[in-house]
């Protein structure tokens, strides 16, 4: 399992946000049917850990 797998179950994110890795930049994106609240607070989280190097995209 990648780390970025572990980061998302680490953090109880893995029921509602997904990875993929393009052209060596970090895409997680978060599926939109969760509360703005828990939206921002794993938008946060991503921010928090990756920086710049993540793409984080709410479909």
């Amino acid at each position: 399992m990648s780390n970025e797998h572990n980061f998302l179950i680490t953090y109880g994110l893995h029921n509602f946000v997904t990875h993929a890795e393009s052209d060596g930049k970090h895409i997680f994106t978060i599926h939109g049917i969760e509360s703005q609240k828990l939206i921002s607070h794993a938008k946060s989280l991503i921010a928090g850990s990756y920086g710049n190097a993540a793409d984080i995209q709410v479909a």
